[in-house]
């Protein structure tokens, strides 16, 4: 199955693969109507305009450096997820929206977050002497709170660590916790142009390993920026046998790249000649 990614609401109704992933809500803090028949992509904590405009709801770590894209290894502004009103405000757009759901940004930002006064106290009447357990506890929480308010599938973004221990320790992500509330995961793998691609095919492999006991569908991400169709398609073929979507980031220019791609992939490629005039059959090589 083949997807494409996009916040253009042109390109999402261009009928480019099986189906579109539309950004209803963006990490800059941009927002758009969701489309029907569309999957709504919807940042949670990554939301640089309100951090811009209300700093102090960003999260924060022991040193009180906030989560902000001026921060190093920061690309956006993230709100701490135990903001309530921010939280409440959330889980609130997502039950609006109909459909199908993926959520990204979903995860505290960082090993190091958050240490503002509110999670500090959280922390301190919980009943976890670990505080990865309560953070991973927090997230849970939010997300089996969107799962009660989606009316299709909802898909949860996690970050390209396929590694036990690592999702959690650094987002408060656990896959088998988030199992019972997600009906699929989405795994961003993006490069542009892939001059290497070992690194895609590995971490793919690893999650398809780690969720294989899991109820859950595993989309993997790919860039179609900066590459051409043949380049693309041979990627995609590295990671496909362990993925049940293929999703492509795709921007306006990019379209016909990831429209050819998929042709190639399903074997309508218009270099390869019909068995019956003599040619190869089957997809171009990659």
């Amino acid at each position: 199955m083949y997807a494409i990614l996009t916040d253009d609401c042109e390109l999402a109704r261009s009928g480019v693969g099986d189906r579109s992933y539309y950004f209803t809500e963006s990490v800059d803090g941009r927002r758009q109507s969701p489309l029907p028949e569309t999957v709504s992509s919807i940042a949670c904590w990554g939301d640089t305009e309100t951090v811009r405009d209300e700093p102090e709801r960003a999260a924060v770590d022991a040193d009180g450096t906030r989560a902000t894209p001026d921060a190093e290894g920061h690309h956006w502004g993230t709100v701490c997820p135990t903001d309530p009103d921010y939280r409440e405000g959330l889980l609130e757009r997502i039950g609006e929206t109909a459909g199908d759901v993926r959520l990204t940004t979903l995860g505290f930002p960082g090993e190091e977050f958050c240490r503002c006064e509110r999670c500090e106290g959280r922390f301190a009447a919980s009943e976890h002497a670990d505080r990865a357990a309560w953070r991973t506890e927090t997230i849970t929480a939010f997300v089996a709170a969107a799962a009660s308010r989606v009316d299709g599938d909802l898909l949860a973004t996690l970050y390209p660590d396929p590694y036990p221990g690592d999702l959690r320790a650094r987002a408060g992500l656990d896959p088998e916790t988030l199992a019972a509330h997600v009906d699929g995961v989405l795994v961003p793998l993006c490069g542009p142009g892939y001059g290497t691609s070992y690194w895609v095919e590995s971490l793919a492999r690893g999650f398809a390993r780690r969720l294989a006991e899991l109820e859950v569908s595993l989309s993997i991400q790919l860039s179609g920026a900066e590459i051409d169709p043949e380049r693309l398609a041979d990627v995609t073929r590295r990671v496909q046998p362990h993925a049940d979507e293929i999703v492509y980031g795709t921007y306006p220019e990019d379209v016909e790249t990831v429209r050819e791609t998929i042709a190639r992939l399903r074997g309508r490629d218009r270099d390869v000649l019909d068995p019956a005039d003599g040619g190869d059959a089957g997809v171009g090589k990659g």
